[in-house]
């Protein structure tokens, strides 16, 4: 007897489980199939129409036209200026290269002069390094300002409507600090902490800046010396008001959620959203749901001589009507409250102002960029007049990369903060140092374009670090002393 068979259906197969891991490429992959890969000649394409309309906006901000006609508003009568080698131009661009470098020296400027004159077969320039010192001395300090001032306007003022948030331009604003040598001439203008042995401390300046969240630029920025009452993050930012437009929001954290400015700011048609202050009493109670807001009647604060003047005082509104939004964070075990001045409830939604809040951490990605990816933790030169110009070159430096950048998103459809600094700073260094021509700017866009940052949202990483510091103690006394004890 024939006994029949069945066919047996195979049974499906799985489909491979994706690696999670955070190397993972496979949605990378996926995304690129239904996007047209950014070619180089794409590109050059997109760089000469641009530079047809007049939107190319780097190649108007620091070309050697621009750099003189600022030069000669500034230019004190007294220096005398000859056509050597270190002209403002090539010395500026060298400074702007020097402080890009991590731990780069003058002797590394005058290196990289002599190979860009080497290309374009000029004679040498001499390896000592008074020359260059002495032409950086000679750049006066408001020419530098008004040169990282120009670019950030540039790139704020052509910001397409879609990187606007509600049509308004939105500017964070924090602070940090910033050390310098420890040399008497420092000391004396920037000293130490107050807390640190003579001896042990460095020279700090505490610095204030009102970053644009479209496009990353550092839009203004004050500094000046940590001596603790009237010379805080708070003063700093009382001298940046008459540079904010009516229409503008400051985003701040609680540090900077007082009275005083989000009434002396609302008088300027300036709008400000932060977190509570911690001596402000909430007015919620109890648990919070998912969000809720209410509005509050502020009064204004007794007279202090110690805070204000009397004019000061009395130009504030006796009251000040404000929103208060309490919202749950994803991660944190506490409810977050911030205080506004965008009084329309329909025009503004609690969610969409809490959106906005949460980009106020791009402002300490920001600093991290220009102190950790720039290196600006620590200044290098020995004079107070030195270390300004130092400071506010970085600024320079910081603000063409980011001008750079918004060239960059147009060209690839994207936003500039979808676009990684440090491939564009890198980028600059390798393709930026001299560029004059359409194809040599093609090339340096093209690079930065590339360097799109990845989506993670939704991250919550602890605040630790796994890598240990190095094995050497700590010095605990001034290092003559420790010099005289090491021979005893």
């Amino acid at each position: 007897m024939i006994v029949p068979t069945t066919t047996v259906p195979p049974r499906p197969q799985k489909p491979p489980t994706a690696n999670r891991s955070s190397r993972t490429k496979t949605p990378r992959e996926a995304g690129k199939k239904n996007k047209p890969s950014l070619t180089l000649n794409t590109v050059r394409k997109k760089v000469q129409e641009m530079h047809d309309t007049d939107q190319l906006l780097l190649m108007k901000v620091f070309d050697d036209e621009t750099i003189k006609t600022t030069l000669d508003k500034f230019d004190s009568k007294s220096i005398k200026r000859r056509e050597r080698i270190y002209t403002p131009q090539i010395t500026l661009s060298l400074f702007v290269q020097q402080v890009l470098t991590k731990d780069a020296t003058c002797l590394n400027s005058v290196t990289l002069l002599n190979k860009i004159r080497k290309a374009k077969q000029l004679s040498e320039a001499s390896l000592n390094t008074i020359s260059y010192c002495d032409a950086r001395a000679k750049l006066p300090l408001k020419f530098i300002e008004s040169l990282t001032w120009q670019a950030a306007e540039l790139a704020m003022s052509q910001v397409p409507k879609d990187w606007l948030w509600f049509g308004h331009r939105v500017l964070l604003v924090d602070g940090f600090v910033v050390n310098a040598p420890d040399m008497p001439a420092n000391q004396e203008k920037y000293p130490q902490p107050t807390s640190q042995k003579a001896g042990l401390g460095f020279p700090q300046i505490r610095v204030c800046a009102a970053i644009c969240l479209s496009t990353g630029v550092i839009a203004d920025l004050k500094y000046g010396p940590v001596l603790g009452k009237k010379t805080g993050e708070q003063t700093l930012f009382r001298k940046m008001h008459a540079k904010f437009r009516p229409g503008d929001i400051v985003v701040a954290d609680s540090n900077f959620e007082s009275y005083r400015d989000m009434a002396t700011l609302y008088q300027q048609g300036v709008y400000m959203v932060s977190d509570i202050n911690g001596t402000r009493e909430s007015p919620f109670t109890g648990r919070c749901k998912v969000i809720e807001e209410t509005t509050k009647t502020l009064p204004r604060p007794e007279f202090n001589k110690d805070r204000f003047t009397r004019t000061e005082w009395e130009q504030l509104p006796e009251t000040l009507e404000v929103r208060v939004i309490r919202y749950k964070v994803k991660g944190r075990k506490q409810e977050l409250t911030i205080v506004t001045t965008l009084l329309d409830a329909e025009s503004y939604p609690a969610e969409e102002i809490a959106k906005l809040y949460k980009h106020r951490w791009e402002c300490e990605l920001d600093i991290r960029s220009v102190k950790s990816v720039m290196g600006m933790t620590w200044l290098s030169c020995h004079t107070p007049a030195m270390l300004e110009r130092e400071l506010m070159t970085y600024i320079l430096a910081y603000n063409l990369i980011r001008v750079a950048m918004c060239d960059a998103a147009k060209i690839s459809h994207a936003k500039p903060r979808d676009l990684s600094f440090k491939n564009a700073k890198d980028s600059w260094l390798e393709l930026g140092q001299d560029v004059m021509e359409i194809e040599d700017y093609a090339w340096l866009l093209w690079s930065i374009a590339s360097g799109k940052l990845r989506k993670r949202p939704g991250r919550n990483e602890p605040r630790k670090i796994k890598r240990r510091s190095n094995k050497y103690e700590k010095m605990t006394k001034p290092r003559d002393r420790e010099k005289a004890e090491l021979v005893a």
